[in-house]
């Protein structure tokens, strides 16, 4: 063989070496790395949708917390605002603060229905104002007991009146007559 041929042989074999890696190429290597940009792509895709939904999944934690603290909230308000019909247990509660300061309760009734603060029809949540009138007879020291009780209740209260008349009989203990306002829910 002389070195012609040779050359001959070298060039048909790099032509077909040529030829075998662009079929190559062709038939095996573009459709895969089509199909890893394509999967690179849904991929990325994915991973934004997992990122979203991880960030969705965080603000529910919070939006969950953040509903809990105002249901605590708004619990803690019902039981300072009680409902128009809780009224008689409001009562009640006047007379075992009363009871536990020494006072004795003569009589203690709503001086009027309550009267809804604003002018318009009754709408959820609306609240009106309840004045109680409380007569009854105790020492100093019993009736700032009482005082210093209703005022750390957890209702809204305020005592607007108060009128202290000492007993000839019994200079130890007076006649108490005070007014206190409250709030009802409707």
């Amino acid at each position: 063989m002389d070195i012609k041929e040779k050359q001959k042989i070298y060039i048909l074999v790099a032509i077909f070496g040529i030829a075998g890696l662009m079929l190559y190429y062709n038939l095996l290597l573009r459709p895969q790395f089509s199909k890893f940009i394509a999967r690179n792509k849904e991929f990325k895709m994915i991973k934004e949708k997992v990122k979203s939904g991880e960030a969705l999944i965080a603000n529910e934690a919070a939006v969950m917390s953040q509903h809990e603290n105002f249901e605590k909230k708004a619990d803690y308000l019902e039981k300072r605002l009680p409902a128009h019909d809780q009224i008689s247990s409001l009562l009640e509660d006047f007379s075992n603060i009363a009871e536990s300061s020494g006072v004795s309760i003569l009589r203690i009734k709503p001086l009027e229905e309550p009267t809804l603060l604003s002018k318009q029809k009754v709408v959820n949540n609306s609240y009106a104002e309840l004045q109680i009138l409380i007569e009854a007879r105790a020492g100093y020291h019993q009736l700032g007991a009482f005082i210093n009780k209703l005022e750390t209740m957890d209702r809204f209260i305020r005592i607007t009146g108060l009128d202290v008349a000492g007993l000839a009989k019994d200079p130890r203990h007076h006649d108490i007559k005070m007014r206190i306002i409250t709030y009802v829910l409707y």
